[in-house]
């Protein structure tokens, strides 16, 4: 199932990944804490978990710890955290383009006054949880069965 909003911006002043659909999310837990963000008011968070979000450059990245705030207009992600995870931001004039291992990862475009990931598809249903922050599977196997050729994975 795709959730419906596939609008992701990043955002240099976030701390947190944060998505308003629930829908998104491939695995969730309730949270009534009395946490809450602040984004000029004080808006609850709900629930948070996971979010699996397919690139349109075939690449899936997996965000753990995403907090629900159902009210947010935008879901974020900090800029911050792709440090942590070896992923280089490079600003292109109108874009922004994500390399990880010297391979490309995704481009962000300038929308609307924002820079707006190219999203495919929400995976939030029937998805496994990952580890690591970005999954692509052929050149995980490529490098798990010892580098084999792309043609002999392909069958």
């Amino acid at each position: 199932m795709v959730a419906h909003n596939k609008n992701w911006v990043i955002d240099s002043g976030a701390t947190r990944h944060i998505c308003a659909d629930r829908g998104a999310f491939s695995s969730y837990s309730s949270v009534d804490d009395g946490e809450q963000v602040f984004v000029g008011d004080s808006t609850p968070i709900v629930g948070k978990e996971n979010v699996l979000l397919k690139l349109t450059s075939g690449k899936i990245l997996s965000f753990t710890d995403v907090l629900h705030v159902p009210e947010i207009l935008w879901n974020l992600i900090p800029i911050s955290l792709f440090g942590k995870a070896k992923v280089k931001v490079y600003f292109e004039s109108d874009k922004i383009v994500m390399i990880r291992n010297r391979q490309f990862v995704s481009k962000w475009y300038y929308s609307q006054g924002l820079f707006m990931l190219n999203v495919l598809e929400i995976m939030n249903e029937n998805a496994s949880t990952f580890s690591a922050y970005m999954i692509d599977s052929c050149d995980f196997w490529h490098g798990r069965l010892g580098h084999v050729s792309f043609y002999t994975l392909k069958k």
